[in-house]
């Protein structure tokens, strides 16, 4: 192409260019357009931006109308105004789902939040004698009455129980656990490290798959502080295992002088085999039964409440560990706290089909097979639209209970000209 021809090209451009720019709205004709709807500042920010990309779209060929200039601000006006963390549905068949905010609570206890947020609480004041109290004691009563603790403690997370446990039993000294439970469970949460974290030093036992109570033996020595028993959380083994009854380490520690501690991790506080869930999983109650020193567990796992670390156990270890200086950084706040003490009071009255972690668990197949005849009787009719009920199975999640499938009814739907990751997609960007 001559040199002639290109300088054509580009004159006969540069008019088209000039009137896309005069056609991009002034930032005050922006301004007015949202006047009240939105901050006029925030409004002014997007506004500047949008019409730079413009130019600078229009001036490198890339764009050729200025059509849509105020769909785009106020696009963008209502991605920056939306809170990030929104409410879901949960379409995953895993109950406890980690990644959509594990156990979702029930009305009533989200209506005893409320009460406690919405104004002046005694959070740490003692009615009764009229001077400061603990925000511990709302809950330790309740929590040894569930589950015969002779005392409690209540912080942050299961992760900062664990913590505050070894800390304060176990600092600068060993520990011992069996390599088959040495467990990394989600966000790369590894036992290993946080022992490491706490101070105490990390001794193993027997090989993954098979641990004796002999090899607790010949770990003990002057140093051992306390044998520790750990859930494996999110897997279980079969096959060539071997691994110590816990009432045999007990025994053991016990003819030792040792502490002994269960982090049970999943925090069940009903036994679900009465309610038709063949489980392994221990509750809080068989372990201190049992005769474990100190157990710890979630609030947010099969307890069905929110995120906490329950810590129980014998009153002299727990009351040692209360004044370990990183019980107040990892302590429980008072939302999470009216959580917790709500559900509880749903355990020590039966009301197990208002925890609705127990109750999807327990839920009957014929239950679900209607629900998911509810949900294809919304969709019968609409057009492009397949929808047909399949027998499935689900799973409890949240690193709870991990050899055990829940019979389920799903709906098996087909969208015409779409992919299943398409059809996904959609619904993620839904509202």
């Amino acid at each position: 192409m001559t040199s002639k021809r290109i300088s054509s090209l580009i004159g006969n451009k540069i008019p088209l260019m000039e009137n896309l720019l005069r056609e991009i709205p002034q930032i005050s004709k922006i301004l007015e357009k949202f006047k009240g709807r939105y901050p006029a500042d925030l409004v002014k920010r997007v506004a500047r931006e949008i019409t730079e990309r413009y130019r600078e779209e229009i001036l490198s060929g890339r764009r050729k109308e200025v059509i849509g200039i105020y769909r785009d601000v106020e696009e963008e006006l209502k991605r920056r105004t939306a809170t990030s963390l929104k409410r879901v549905i949960n379409a995953t068949g895993v109950v406890i789902n980690t990644n959509l905010g594990r156990a979702p609570l029930g009305e009533d206890t989200l209506e005893f939040i409320m009460r406690i947020a919405g104004g002046y609480s005694n959070l740490e004041y003692d009615l009764e004698e009229g001077k400061r109290g603990s925000r511990n004691a709302h809950v330790e009563g309740i929590l040894c009455d569930l589950t015969g603790a002779e005392s409690s403690l209540v912080v942050n997370n299961n992760a900062g129980a664990v913590y505050l446990v070894l800390n304060t039993l176990a600092k600068g000294r060993e520990v011992v656990i069996s390599r088959g439970e040495l467990v990394e469970i989600g966000g790369s949460f590894r036992i290993p490290d946080i022992m490491e974290s706490a101070g105490s030093i990390l001794r193993e036992v027997g090989t993954t798959n098979r641990t004796r109570l002999t090899d607790y033996e010949r770990s003990i020595n002057e140093n051992t502080a306390l044998l520790m028993k750990v859930h494996r959380s999110n897997f279980y083994m079969e096959g060539f295992t071997e691994e110590v009854e816990p009432e045999d380490l007990v025994n053991l520690a016990t003819q030792n002088g040792l502490i002994t501690y269960y982090d049970l991790g999943s925090g069940l506080m009903v036994d679900l085999r009465k309610m038709g869930i063949n489980s392994r999983e221990h509750t809080f109650q068989e372990v201190l039964g049992l005769g474990f020193d100190v157990v710890s567990g979630s609030g947010d796992k099969l307890l069905g409440s929110t995120q906490a670390g329950i810590i129980l156990g014998k009153r002299d270890l727990i009351d040692r560990i209360k004044k370990n200086p990183m019980a107040r950084a990892l302590r429980i706040d008072k939302l999470t706290l009216a959580g917790l003490l709500h559900t509880l009071t749903l355990y020590t009255e039966g009301r197990y089909e208002d925890i609705p972690v127990i109750s999807m668990i327990t839920a009957s197949e014929g239950k679900l097979k209607k629900r998911a005849g509810r949900i294809r009787r919304r969709l019968k009719g609409v057009e492009g639209i397949k929808a047909e009920i399949v027998k499935d199975l689900s799973r409890p999640g949240g690193g709870s209970l991990p050899e055990v499938s829940l019979p389920t009814y799903c709906l098996l739907v087909e969208c015409e000209g779409m992919s299943p990751e398409g059809i996904a997609r959609a619904l993620r960007e839904a509202d």
